[in-house]
């Protein structure tokens, strides 16, 4: 029996193999993924055109409609195949596991998903005024009775008042439960990661497939596109449609800053596309007939997904944070009696949460107010950070680990 270790993985066994055969698979992806499409399609048209209420779910805002597709096209696209083909995914998780922060990113990763999908389920508005119950401290933590409004809901030792199930993250100034700030602002950091991937994804990658197989003219003029979209200043084209738009500037934040940053992504696009296209098995298909379409949809499409999906992971942080900075930034508007956020102010989010502390109380006494949901922020920001590291490692096709 000869000792020599097996041989290493090679990036045509990883990926060639399952491309063919996976090739009527990922047709019944498409199939599901455009019927999805068409019903909710048909349900945004019915509630918003047709101005009727749905059976199980009434006043969906556009951007939920745009979270119900984008969770759509992460079931038909990334879901769907990892269940399918079990073989790949266990060759993913044994490199997953070993790598202890990986495991545990995805794990927090899971609950913070979670959270953000079904506690809205359990949590309203935030909109509840309890003037008799401000300044309420977090379970396990206490804060001066001369600071509490109103009266104790906790324990009263020593002149201090100690938090209770009640309120289990506390209350702000004016009584408000800050639970539903820290569940709602779940929701909008899932809407504003899983939407805003679902906008740079597909523009990133049709810009950089076209431009790698076209090459010649097509190939400068689309990367000079890309070249200028990277250089846009999101926030300024943002500022322009959000004076006269109240509603849903939510929608235009993910919407511009969705649309203006896939140019990075098809660059790596192209770049990796250019080196596929000289390897061996796509040369051999081309000698064989295969067609444009077919060598892009089997041969380089599956093969810069990895680089995508880790890419894009790794960007979804940014475009949190920045939602949370807006948050922070306020500017006078004609014929409001305040200063308004460059947020949205009909959602709920974290960074709304941190302002709120940060302007009411000033970090004392209600040091909770800010430091909870900051501490959401920036868990949620590492979390998905490290997760983006270790899946570009994982899903290296020569890892040489």
């Amino acid at each position: 029996m000869s000792d020599s270790p097996p041989p290493a993985e090679q990036f045509e066994n990883l990926d060639l193999a399952g491309a063919a055969t996976d090739d009527s698979a990922r047709r019944w992806n498409w199939v599901g993924f455009l019927l999805g499409l068409v019903a909710l399609g048909a349900g945004f048209a019915y509630e918003h055109v047709g101005q009727q209420s749905l059976p199980l779910f009434e006043n969906l805002d556009p951007v939920d409609w745009l979270l119900a597709a984008s969770l759509l096209a992460m079931a038909a696209f990334l879901v769907v195949p990892l269940a399918t083909d079990r073989e790949r995914t266990a060759r993913y998780w044994r490199r997953l596991r070993n790598r202890r922060f990986g495991v545990t990113s995805l794990l927090a990763l899971v609950a913070l998903f979670l959270l953000g999908l079904f506690g809205p389920l359990f949590a309203s508005e935030p909109a509840q005024l309890q003037l008799l119950r401000g300044y309420q401290p977090p379970v396990f933590t206490s804060v001066g009775t001369e600071w509490v409004v109103g009266s104790c809901v906790g324990e009263v030792s020593e002149g201090m008042c100690h938090g209770s199930w009640q309120f289990p993250f506390g209350t702000t100034r004016l009584g408000k439960d800050l639970l539903p700030f820290v569940v709602l602002g779940a929701r909008t950091a899932l809407v504003i990661g899983l939407v805003s991937a679902a906008l740079i994804t597909p523009v990133g990658l049709v810009v950089g497939l076209v431009a790698a197989y076209s090459g010649g003219r097509v190939d400068d003029v689309l990367m000079r596109v890309a070249e200028v979209m990277q250089t846009v200043p999101a926030v300024i084209v943002y500022l322009l449609f959000w004076n006269w738009n109240t509603e849903y500037r939510l929608l235009t934040l993910i919407a511009v800053f969705g649309l203006t940053n896939w140019g990075g992504l098809a660059r790596l696009v192209r770049n990796e596309a250019l080196q596929l296209r000289e390897r061996p098995y796509v040369k051999a298909a081309r000698s064989a007939g295969a067609s444009r379409t077919q060598i892009v949809r089997q041969h380089l499409l599956p093969n810069v997904s990895r680089s995508v999906l880790a890419n894009v992971t790794l960007q979804i942080p940014l475009l949190i944070l920045t939602e949370a900075a807006l948050s922070f930034v306020v500017l006078p508007v004609a014929g409001s009696p305040r200063p308004v956020t460059l947020g949205d102010p009909t959602v709920v989010s974290w960074g709304q949460a941190v302002n709120l502390g940060v302007r009411d109380a000033g970090l004392f006494p209600g040091w909770w107010i800010t430091a909870i949901p900051g501490a959401f922020l920036a868990l949620t920001v590492l979390v998905v950070t490290v997760f983006g590291r270790s899946l570009s490692d994982v899903l290296d096709p020569n890892p040489g680990w």
